[in-house]
């Protein structure tokens, strides 16, 4: 019975040591998950604009369907052809090309450089520079696009 106790005993001493690290561990696997999602975004749209020769944005959206015209993109967003009639908006005649729900585990993500949208030429060139910041618990990412139309990830600070 001593043994028993003295296991059990030794073995909350290590659940408690190990729980902050996997609480942390969770929340980097997540953020690095969810700054993966918008990396895959912004290649696809590069990939159809220069696939499909015409511009493609995306926007954050609220309703997966219409553009929010805010930089907060935690409520999801949506790829769609730009047809240049109100660039970076979506009209009733562009097509979507994909749409993503909202983050999970109260996640921020803002658009902090280049406006409440991302357009890509036909080219594959970014319209302009654009920065996200996200933030999932005390991790965080940056995605910056590049004028060049490349994007990339970097850890950062909340």
């Amino acid at each position: 019975m001593v043994e028993l106790v003295i296991v059990l005993a030794i073995a909350a001493i290590l659940t408690t040591l190990a729980a902050p690290s996997f609480r942390s561990m969770i929340q980097n696997n997540r953020a690095t998950t969810q700054a993966n999602d918008v990396l895959a975004t912004l290649n696809l749209a590069r990939s159809e604009a220069i696939r499909r020769g015409i511009r493609v944005s995306l926007c954050a959206s609220a309703d997966q369907a219409t553009c929010s015209g805010s930089a907060d993109w935690a409520t999801g967003w949506i790829v769609f052809t730009d047809d240049g009639a109100t660039p970076g908006v979506k009209d009733a005649t562009e097509t979507l090309l994909q749409v993503h729900e909202s983050l999970s585990g109260a996640a921020q993500l803002d658009q902090t450089a280049g406006g409440t949208n991302v357009q890509f030429l036909a080219s594959g060139q970014s319209q302009a520079v654009t920065q996200f910041d996200l933030c999932t618990g005390d991790q965080a990412r940056t995605i910056d696009t590049e004028r060049s139309g490349r994007s990339a990830v970097s850890t950062s600070a909340c």
